[in-house]
């Protein structure tokens, strides 16, 4: 990283940008996230910032409560009580999850 880079990177910083842990290829300054783009203060590069794919609650607790009622029906044919217990376990793990993403 060149010497010039320095002023650019404390620009970067004081106007907001939040610093990565990631470098870029070309000058090896560090680069910054802001506004929505990750930037090299140093030679100006620009990409988007990818955004992690998250699935919405409501599809969340519709797979839990998919999950919730096939157990049931193992627990139902189940004749042995440390399998049933890990089942009933299992379960109250969902419901707890389930109670969580109410409050959301």
């Amino acid at each position: 990283m060149q010497e010039k880079n320095v002023g650019k990177i404390a620009e970067m910083l004081l106007s907001g940008g939040k610093m990565l842990s990631l470098h870029c290829a070309k000058c090896q300054s560090p680069l910054f996230e802001y506004e929505g783009r990750v930037v090299c203060p140093g030679c100006g590069e620009k990409t988007e910032v990818a955004k992690p794919e998250v699935k919405p609650v409501g599809e969340v607790s519709r797979i839990m409560l998919k999950k919730l009622d096939q157990l049931a029906m193992e627990l139902e044919k189940e004749t042995d009580r440390h399998a049933a217990a890990e089942l009933l376990d299992l379960m109250k793990s969902i419901l707890e999850v389930l109670e969580k993403l109410k409050v959301r």
